[in-house]
């Protein structure tokens, strides 16, 4: 009996030895997971457009003997009236005193605009219409300019120098820098709509001229004399 129950054991590890690993190579092996994608980088939205376009005013404000020249410029409504507006300009830093001398050596210069510059009264305003790609070449070279300001000179680089460097940006021609702001500022507006040639006035066909017909060659026996017919 001792000897059958041992037998009995070896038997049972055996075969529990034997279905163990027959159980392990049954076994499906777990899925593999494959590596999760990166996110594509979510891409801003575009910028919305203006729906009435955009803008630029070249103005001349009175102060001193020779005025002052600025820009503004913005968005345009529906009705073609501004949305939004920008200022910009380039000064001398300092008072008249600094202005002064500014006509014979540069004095330091910058272009944070002063709001006090709104209390002047304007002399002249030029508006122009701008369309996205002018409005994105202006957006550049205001901050060309703005970067460019180490000094203010009367003669070598004044508001006008500035406000030319805009209105080339956009397309403009551009009178002399060295002049007077108020008269710059119409120099530039009559410059550039002289330059655009007139709408040509569309030609009107010619009325159709009515002839008389011509008139009918003459019967060539109507000339000749009348005959009796009974003399034949």
């Amino acid at each position: 009996m001792r000897q059958r129950a041992i037998g009995m054991t070896v038997l049972t590890l055996a075969a529990g030895l034997w279905l163990a690993p027959a159980f392990a190579q049954s076994s499906d092996p777990p899925a593999a997971t494959s590596p999760a994608k990166p996110a594509k980088p979510v891409r801003p939205p575009p910028a919305a457009k203006s729906p009435g376009g955009y803008y630029i005013e070249f103005r001349a404000a009175r102060i001193g003997l020779y005025g002052h020249s600025y820009v503004a410029y913005g968005r345009l409504d529906r009705q073609g009236n501004a949305e939004t507006t920008t200022y910009a300009d380039l000064h001398p830093v300092g008072n008249y005193a600094v202005m002064a001398i500014g006509h014979f050596v540069p004095v330091p210069a910058n272009t944070e605009w002063d709001p006090e510059v709104l209390d002047l009264p304007i002399a002249h305003k030029y508006r122009v219409k701008l369309n996205d790609s002018q409005y994105d070449n202006l957006l550049a070279a205001v901050k060309r300019a703005n970067a460019d300001t180490a000094y203010w000179n009367a003669v070598t680089n004044n508001c006008n120098h500035y406000v030319g460097q805009l209105a080339e940006a956009v397309g403009l021609r551009v009178p002399m820098a060295f002049h007077l702001s108020m008269g710059f500022i119409p120099d530039l507006q009559e410059m550039n709509e002289a330059s655009s040639p007139p709408m040509a006035t569309p030609a009107q066909p010619a009325k159709p001229t009515s002839k008389k017909p011509a008139p009918k060659p003459a019967d060539p026996t109507s000339s000749l004399p009348a005959t009796d017919a009974s003399a034949r």
